[in-house]
């Protein structure tokens, strides 16, 4: 993968996950389980690389799209940190350029994505 085009990715990884977590946040204060708003004040005082460790047993994924993002965003940034974005976790290629600029969180290439799909 070129530089720049990880760049590129990172930076909008980095920009999303800043406005994710900012409405993730205002998504457990407005919802009507009182849980979910001491959770809200409970992160507010956490670091926010001990977001999902904090979360992951707490609140249902359905019910708030944002944590389900920032899982993805999450996972994709540690895959940056550790050399193994843009490829395939299924078949371990490099993505397509178009599917990354599209969404740096994807996952499956083209070929895996048609495969997983049919799956379903």
């Amino acid at each position: 993968m070129n530089e720049n085009l990880l760049n590129q990715c990172q930076l909008k990884l980095a920009d999303e996950l800043a406005h994710i977590r900012v409405s993730f946040i205002e998504d457990l204060k407005t919802n009507s389980n009182p849980v979910t708003s001491q959770l809200a004040e409970m992160l507010e005082q956490t670091s926010p690389a001990d977001w999902i460790d904090s979360i992951d047993d707490k609140i249902c994924p359905s019910q708030f799209p944002n944590y389900t993002r920032l899982v993805q965003i999450e996972a994709a940034m540690c895959q940056i940190d550790i050399g193994q974005f843009g490829f395939c976790c299924d078949c371990e290629k490099e993505i397509e350029v178009e599917l990354l600029n599209q969404d740096p969180t994807t996952q499956r290439c083209k070929s895996c994505q048609s495969k997983a799909l049919q799956k379903l």
